[in-house]
């Protein structure tokens, strides 16, 4: 019997060994830090294509630490302009006391004056002194403003898109006081937080919205308007698959609206 109990542990023992670890820890993949020594000795492309190959493998099981730093390393080794902003925005906004989001701020800093965004550039940099007072980082991007000697080059984001478009989406059409579901992307007590998602939502070409609601302090960044809930679960993938939270609510009707990025077509 003993013989036969050792034989199962055994058995056991040895399966175990074929699940896969978690966060990403298999010790075949290639890890972060690999792929940031392997930018930093200038193989970018090698670089690029490695952190494509976690993204699709790690990326499910990853920490919230892992996810924070393939966004950081994404947004600086991306071609892509807009999806590098994409990236340090969701690290503002989704990782508020990350360890990267203050360097996050100071590349939409950079990002923002090479753009001209003047009102951009003045809310990532109050952001920064705000929330990251006393830090390195808040000084490297003041030396950079000031132009003072020694300071070190700016890595600016060199970027020529225009605008980006708003997507007139079929669900716009609906009333809003005739459809009671949604899809919520966030609720914050923060104003500047909800506008950062809000920001970051119209970049992604989704007709967004900040509202509040009855016996709430929040404010909510919802978008769409929907008759049934299959049309909002629909909807609510497809916000899901651009990278953002969504969750389907049934209280649209009740919404007092705050800020809108519908646009209504002109007549001209």
């Amino acid at each position: 019997m003993i013989g036969r109990l050792n034989g199962i542990g055994l058995l056991i023992l040895a399966m175990s060994s074929l699940v896969p670890l978690p966060g990403g820890a298999q010790t075949d993949a290639i890890r972060l830090p690999e792929i940031e020594e392997l930018a930093q000795n200038g193989r970018s492309d090698e670089a690029r294509a490695a952190l494509l190959g976690w993204w699709e493998e790690s990326r499910v099981l990853a920490s919230r630490e892992e996810r924070q730093y393939a966004l950081w390393l994404r947004g600086r080794l991306t071609v892509d302009p807009s999806q590098a902003v994409r990236d340090f925005q969701r690290l503002v906004v989704e990782y508020p006391a990350g360890p990267f989001t203050a360097r996050a701020l100071y590349r939409l800093i950079q990002e923002a004056y090479e753009r001209g965004r003047t009102a951009d550039f003045e809310r990532h940099m109050a952001s920064l002194s705000r929330d990251y007072p006393g830090s390195s980082v808040l000084a490297e991007a003041e030396a950079w403003i000031s132009g003072a000697p020694g300071a070190a080059p700016p890595l600016v984001i060199r970027s020529t898109i225009s605008e980006l478009p708003v997507e007139d989406q079929d669900d716009a059409a609906t009333p809003a006081d005739t459809a009671p579901y949604s899809v919520q992307l966030g609720a914050f007590s923060n104003e500047g937080r909800a506008a950062a998602l809000f920001d970051l939502a119209r970049a992604a070409d989704l007709n967004v919205r900040l509202v509040r609601m009855p016996q709430s302090n929040l404010i909510h960044v919802r978008a769409g308007h929907f008759e049934t809930s299959i049309e909002a679960t629909e909807f609510s993938r497809r916000v899901t698959g651009l990278g953002f939270t969504a969750a389907v609510v049934r209280d649209a009707q009740d919404e007092e609206l705050v800020r809108s990025s519908f646009r209504v077509p002109s007549n001209d």
